[in-house]
């Protein structure tokens, strides 16, 4: 399918000249809107994309296709989301190349006031979008990070394909200010007319959707469309950063007209019905993915405890180790609170704790005991150091060695959140009547 008036990108001087003229000249009043906007940053620009270049991107709008119609729920749902549209035909590959321009990203960072935007070039969840009668979105906030590419997620930049599109039948882009308050909820409803681009940040509490599309009978070969383009950076600001998560749904509440004293129509219980149906979708969703979640955590638990397992301490003299140690990590470093299991082959009559801390860091307090009960305690103040632990009596019978370290003193290394004290370089047993080390 391609529409009989394409032209190749190398054919336009600047990709940016798809961009309509009026929405360029205009694009610093865009701006002010977007920034000013409530209850979140967003804006609405009318003839968008260039008009014979959005013409044209309708006339190749790709038909539904129900293998791009999955679901969360694992079924063949009403939207398909056609993610590859560098495939779809030669405007879409000229779309795509506009789309991850310098030019184009430069002109959205003005809209936006948010630099260095790149696109996915996946355009994970993005790329065309066809909505049949009968779908809705309730109300959410998209995930807000990618993994795999390790990018913030910042704009969604949605461009409408409906020409002719009347408010009565449902499938207006909802701006709302918390779906989860639906007394208070303030929502603000944008058709999705042809050519008309909604552009709004994306945070913790950009919440959006649309209603059920309801065609008329005799429009039902019509659908809801759309180009979706979402937008990354590497970097965003501290104070919007949250934990990564996927993307959270708020269903629809109750109509409003369902209150006491109202008598329940057969459409009334109809719709009920498929909101509790809804519900209990999710609900199966979330519990299937907890249960996935913890099942992906119980296989890398026993990974790790078999690799603890591994982890032997620096011992010298005649002493074994029995089990995995706590607080040992692989690379030496020791956490704040850790402990050994030692079974002496001879009489042990004291231990040496010898480890290696960086200068920069402050002196710090140590405490070394065996069973709780005999101990030592000492200021660390230099790189290397020694902490020595006479035993009153010869001990032969395995016991627990023990070592605390300061938490105010831990190290944090970027990149690295474990709990970090010293690196421990031996541990070295003392026998009676055996001189020297061991």
């Amino acid at each position: 399918m391609s529409s009989p008036h394409v032209k190749s990108l190398s054919a336009t001087a600047n990709p940016i000249t798809l961009i309509s003229e009026s929405a360029r000249r205009e694009a610093d009043h865009h701006r002010e809107t977007f920034l000013h906007a409530e209850p979140f940053k967003h804006v609405v620009i009318e003839n968008f994309f260039e008009p014979s270049f959005a013409e044209r991107l309708l006339a190749d709008f790709p038909a539904f296709d129900t293998r791009l119609a999955g679901n969360e729920f694992g079924g063949t749902g009403r939207k398909a989301a056609n993610t590859n549209i560098r495939e779809i035909s030669p405007v879409y590959q000229e779309l795509y190349a506009v789309l991850s321009s310098e030019p184009f990203l430069r002109f959205v960072s003005r809209l936006s006031g948010i630099k260095d935007l790149i696109l996915d070039p996946k355009m994970y969840g993005g790329g065309t979008h066809d909505n049949l009668h009968g779908q809705d979105l309730d109300a959410h906030v998209d995930f807000n990070y990618d993994e795999s590419a390790q990018l913030h997620r910042r704009l969604n930049l949605i461009v409408y394909m409906n020409k002719d599109w009347q408010t009565q039948w449902g499938g207006a882009l909802e701006i709302h200010s918390n779906p989860r308050n639906p007394e208070q909820n303030r929502i603000q409803a944008y058709d999705p007319l042809f050519n008309r681009c909604v552009m709004f940040e994306t945070n913790e509490y950009s919440w959006h959707g649309f209603p059920k599309i309801d065609l008329p009978e005799d429009k039902r070969h019509l659908s809801r469309k759309s180009i979706s383009i979402y937008l990354y950076t590497k970097n965003r600001p501290a104070e919007e950063i949250a934990p990564i998560h996927g993307t959270f749904y708020v269903q629809r509440p109750l109509p409003k007209h369902i209150a006491a004293g109202y008598t329940l129509t057969d459409e009334d219980i109809s719709g009920i019905r498929r909101l509790l149906v809804r519900r209990d979708q999710w609900i199966e969703y979330y519990q299937r993915m907890e249960l996935e979640k913890n099942q992906d955590i119980a296989a890398k638990t026993h990974v790790i405890r078999e690799l603890n397992t591994r982890i032997r301490a620096p011992l010298t003299g005649y002493i074994l180790q029995e089990g995995a140690p706590a607080g040992l990590y692989a690379d030496g470093w020791i956490a704040c609170q850790a402990e050994l299991q030692v079974r002496p082959l001879l009489p042990v009559s004291g231990i040496t704790v010898v480890g290696w801390r960086p200068n920069f860091l402050p002196s710090a307090h140590v405490r070394v005991s065996i069973d709780n009960g005999v101990s030592v305690e000492a200021t660390v103040l230099k790189r290397t150091f020694e902490i020595n632990l006479p035993l009153p009596e010869p001990r032969s019978e395995t016991f627990r060695l023990q070592i605390s370290f300061e938490q105010e003193a831990r190290r944090k290394a970027p990149g690295d959140d474990r709990d970090l004290a010293f690196v421990l370089h031996e541990v070295r047993a003392h026998h009676p009547g055996i001189q020297g080390p061991g």
